[in-house]
């Protein structure tokens, strides 16, 4: 039975261990563990100060408080847990001083939405979501910002700079120093106590640059919100900083009087005119940090000889808070109405505007088959007040007159505890449009037809009638085209016409009797006009002609002559009539001018053209009139049996002109003053300037030479004036006589000239002269220059060239002179070596000998 009983024992104990492994398993299962926030559900940012002041980057810092305030905001689609939670890693040259718990409130001051921890082991701040349902209901502009205060770290070296990456406010680079700005000598400050915060240790420093200064008295007021704690004390020195015996204040100095002022009289005569005073005390903060200022207050009021000096103290306090935020937008959806006079209103037939209070169109709208115009709603995340306007967009479609009026639509929104209320207020609330269709016309047309010959225009005539009524009335155009006048219609609606043909007594001409039926419908488009359909098919009228009894016209074509400077004779000039080329009829002249030529008679309509000219005689002294003129008929048929011929052109006038001979002149019975003329020609020499009198002339005159003459440089040559005593005509020739000179190729050409002598009008002798002025053209050419082995010929020495003027000289150079051809100077050569050879022959057989 002991042991069942053990055994019984031990199984429960073994049971009940395992039951206590796996209950911490099973109730963390059922626990809703928090994770950090991933940094892409917010955006952080801080702006780091230092004693409340901006931190400056490159600036020099004692040992203040720095300020690090995150701010935490949440992207609109993140959902906040509680638990949830950010950790701002503080740098490695600032320390967290103690660890602190702090709670961050709403904007209300009552709900508690996270909280803050700093932590002095892992030199951080962590901020955790605590209220999940007040980020559920503001689920816009969501926020949360958190405070703390860190120092130097003890590792941070004084004077030296350091780059300081601070989260969410980038790099700094700041360096620790110790400040000593003290330019009046009188200083006070403090320092909250690192081991116990609930503490201030004050330092006031009385003459630092030890001037000769008496009757000093140092008075101290503690503020409100602290109470001294502990005793005054502090050391005299000669010299700030230095290592020295330094005698400590005389507690038998100080005056404490209650419990929050004292006064000192240092040496006890207020006698500093040697030493400088630092004083050492501490109070005990009994109020909550001003969240504003972040610091303690203290100052002291020090009078001396030199004057008096209020000197301001603070102490810069580690703090933490925080503070969240949110937003609930709300929604207005805008709203007019639409009406339409004159039209049956139809959905979606007018655009409307939405406009925003920067004059921005931010929706459009059109309206319903009721009137009704909803814009989609428009969020509003911030209180005030917004106005908006509502515009009608005018489309212009034709027969709408648009409203345009604007609507304007006033928002309120009001914020409590970020949730916002909307309302809205319009001025006016409904568009108000008209339509009306455009009058329209129509134009309704016949057709003419006349069988039997042309159809002439405005012939017939047609009536248009809408019941009994004539509405129009037309004419028959030279196509048959009947147009009667455009008829304006101003409703819609279908209108009925008939047309006949107006009876007329035309000879020949059988009527058409027939009433055609014409209707026309008239719609509105829809578009503002009304819209006229006439039927395609134009009704069509035909009338006949029969052709009457051949009928015949007869006319006389006419001419004038008028002969100026003698009397006209009767059949003196003679005329022809033509048609193409067929001469129709001849005439003569009457002695008062008149032409006429035989009848013409016509069978048949047609156009005739003729031409009328006269023929050419050989009266002497008498000029004929040439001009051929034209005559046109046009034979029509009245349309009454008839034909009627029209004459264009007819009588033309034609006219002679009789000129007088001129009388001969009377012969002077004296001997007449001989006539004269001057005969010259014209030198030109190319290749070379001509010379005066370098080439000579001959005048001839049947075979003899009458005179000669030179050239000027000018190149002219003028032979003496020749002299006649008759009339008659004279010819001579001119020949330039040939020269030698060298490289000048003469001109052989013989010109004729003539001379014709002649009585004028007064009896006297005159010459007239014929080819005058001919011109000899000569050429010069000059020679070949020598080669390099011949010499230069000498000048010939022809005496019309000029001595002086040489050709450029060539430098030549200096052979023997050639005295014949290559052959002969060969031979000269064979004849001289015989002559050699034969002497030394003689002298060696003279030697031998």
């Amino acid at each position: 039975m002991k042991k069942m009983n053990k055994k019984l024992f031990h199984a429960f104990m073994t049971l009940l261990l395992i039951v206590s492994v796996f209950i911490p398993l099973l109730k963390t299962s059922y626990t809703v563990k928090a994770d950090e926030l991933p940094s892409n559900n917010y955006t952080m940012t801080t702006s780091p100060t230092i004693n409340n002041n901006r931190l400056v980057d490159g600036a020099k810092y004692g040992e203040g408080k720095f300020y690090l305030n995150p701010t935490y905001k949440f992207d609109n689609s993140a959902t906040l847990k509680n638990g949830d939670f950010m950790v701002y890693k503080v740098p490695k040259e600032f320390k967290v001083e103690r660890d602190i718990t702090t709670d961050i409130y709403a904007k209300d001051g009552a709900t508690k939405i996270a909280e803050l921890q700093t932590n002095a082991a892992t030199n951080s701040a962590t901020v955790t979501i605590t209220n999940e349902e007040y980020f559920k209901n503001l689920t816009e502009d969501r926020e949360l910002t958190a405070l703390f205060t860190v120092v130097w770290a003890d590792d941070v070296e004084l004077n030296k700079e350091y780059s300081i990456d601070i989260p969410g406010a980038g790099a700094y680079r700041l360096t620790r120093i110790v400040p000593d700005d003290d330019p009046t000598g009188y200083t006070k400050w403090g320092v909250q106590d690192a081991d116990d915060p609930n503490y201030v240790n004050w330092r006031i420093r009385i003459n630092r640059y030890v001037k000769p200064v008496t009757g000093v008295k140092i008075e101290d007021t503690i503020p409100e919100g602290q109470v001294l704690a502990g005793e005054i004390t502090g050391y005299y020195f000669t010299e700030w900083n230095k290592a020295e015996a330094r005698p400590r204040l005389d507690a038998s100095h100080v005056n404490v009087t209650g419990t929050n002022s004292f006064t000192i009289t240092p040496n006890g005569n207020g006698d500093l005119s040697t030493q400088g005073l630092y004083v050492l005390y501490r109070t005990r903060l009994t109020a909550p940090v001003d969240n504003t200022t972040k610091k303690a207050f203290n100052n002291v009021k020090v009078t001396t000889s030199d004057g008096v000096y209020d000197v301001d103290g603070f102490a810069p306090l580690t703090t933490t808070e925080g503070i969240g935020s949110g937003a609930r937008p709300s929604e207005v959806e805008f709203e007019v109405t639409k009406q339409l006079n004159g039209g049956t209103l139809k959905g979606d037939e007018f655009i409307f505007q939405l406009i925003d209070p920067d004059g921005k169109v931010v929706e459009t709208a059109k309206n319903n088959k009721d009137g009704q115009v909803k814009f989609k709603a428009i969020k509003f995340s911030k209180a005030g007040t917004f106005k908006y306007q509502i515009k009608e967009v005018d489309e212009k479609e034709p027969g709408y007159v648009y409203d345009n009026k604007t609507i304007n639509a006033e928002v309120t929104v009001t914020d409590v505890f970020g949730e916002k209320f909307a309302s809205v207020k319009y001025d006016n609330k409904v568009f108000v449009n008209s339509y009306s269709a455009k009058p329209t016309t129509a134009t309704i047309e016949a057709i003419k037809v006349l069988k039997g010959r042309a159809l002439e225009a405005d012939k017939y005539e047609f009536e248009l009638k809408e019941g009994d009524t004539v509405v129009g009335t037309a004419k028959n155009k030279a196509d048959g085209s009947v147009v009667f006048p455009a008829i304006e219609y101003t409703a819609a609606g279908p209108h009925t016409y008939t047309i006949t043909e107006k009876a007329g007594n035309e000879p020949g001409v059988t009527y058409d009797t027939a009433s055609h039926t014409v209707t026309v419908d008239v719609a509105d488009n829809g578009r503002g006009q009304l819209e006229a359909t006439v039927p395609a098919d134009k009704p069509v009228f035909t009338n006949t002609y029969t052709k009457p009894a051949p009928a015949t016209d007869t006319i006389t074509i006419e001419a004038t002559k008028t002969l100026v400077g003698k009397e006209l004779e009767a059949g003196k000039y003679e005329f022809e009539l033509k048609e193409g080329d067929k001469v129709i009829g001849t005439a003569t002249n009457a002695a008062d001018g008149k032409v006429v030529f035989p009848s013409i008679t016509y069978t048949e309509a047609g156009t005739h053209t003729y031409t009328v000219a006269e023929k050419a005689g050989n009266e002497e002294n008498v000029t004929y009139d040439t001009t051929v003129h034209t005559v046109t008929v046009e034979v029509t048929d009245n349309g009454q049996g008839k034909l009627v011929s029209t004459i264009t052109g007819n009588k033309p006038a034609f006219v002679n002109k009789y000129t007088a001979p001129t009388p001969p002149p009377t012969p002077n019975p004296q001997q007449p003053t001989p006539a004269t003329a001057t005969i010259q020609a014209n030198k030109v020499l190319t290749g070379k300037e001509l010379k005066d009198g370098q080439f000579e002339f001959e005048l001839t005159y049947q075979g003899n030479v009458v005179d000669t003459a030179k050239n000027k440089a000018d190149g002219s040559v003028t032979f003496k004036s020749q002299s006649f005593t008759s009339p008659g005509k004279y010819e001579y020739t001119i020949t330039e006589k040939a020269g030698n000179e060298a490289g000048v190729t003469y001109d052989k050409t013989v010109h004729k000239v003539t001379v014709e002598v002649a009585y004028d009008t007064n009896g006297k002798l005159v010459a007239t002269v014929t080819g005058n002025g001919p011109t000899f053209t000569n050429t010069y050419a000059a020679k070949t220059p020598p080669t390099s082995s011949e010499e230069k010929p000498k000048p010939s020495g022809d005496k019309h060239e000029d001595p002086k003027k040489e050709e450029p000289k060539k430098e030549v150079k200096k052979e023997l002179p050639k005295t014949g051809t290559a052959e002969s100077s060969a031979f000269s050569v064979l004849v001289g070596f015989l002559l050699l050879a034969a002497s030394v022959f003689l002298y060696r057989t003279k030697k031998v000998n």
